[in-house]
């Protein structure tokens, strides 16, 4: 296992870069949906800040582990707010659903964890799922502004996808 400081820096590096401006968009149903995805889908943002809540208390005793989890469960609710903002301005409302308007469930969490590994493997299959789904992202908008605003987020997510693994 990595030490603390190691992974505290890991995560303050992103800290000094900013995440550009959230642009102003016209309503847009069929890119929204691509977003709710993201925002409150199975994988989506809403259920990676749940798994690692659950996991920062579920591992007290591991007090620096659970401290990771926290601080990166406080990144992924920024995700979750730019997400929310990009919606409102496709002219959506920011309701915890996926793109086939199904809401979002505490079900979607895992529970059954018996030690850091397993919650480590279920932690990277997420990080990889948001990695992904922010790429499609990218790739179904012509928008620069929101291309640059994905591409900082995907940095967080590739930096806690590399804690995962070192854990």
């Amino acid at each position: 296992m990595t030490n603390y400081e190691e992974l505290k820096q890991m995560l303050a590096r992103n800290k000094k870069v900013p995440y550009p401006p959230i642009p102003n968009l016209y309503p847009n149903k069929r890119y929204a949906n691509l977003v709710y995805e993201n925002f409150a889908g199975k994988e989506g943002e809403l259920t990676a800040v749940t798994q690692y809540i659950y996991e920062h208390i579920d591992l007290k005793d591991k007090e620096e582990i659970s401290r990771i989890l926290l601080n990166i469960a406080i990144e992924e609710m920024h995700h979750i707010n730019i997400l929310g903002e990009i919606l409102v301005n496709l002219g959506e409302k920011p309701i915890f659903k996926n793109c086939d308007e199904k809401q979002w469930s505490a079900n979607d969490v895992n529970y059954k964890i018996s030690n850091i590994k397993e919650a480590m493997k279920i932690n990277i299959c997420l990080e990889e799922k948001a990695i992904a789904g922010y790429r499609k992202l990218m790739q179904n908008t012509n928008n620069m502004y929101l291309r640059r605003v994905y591409e900082r987020i995907i940095l967080d997510e590739i930096t806690h996808l590399e804690i995962f693994k070192k854990l």
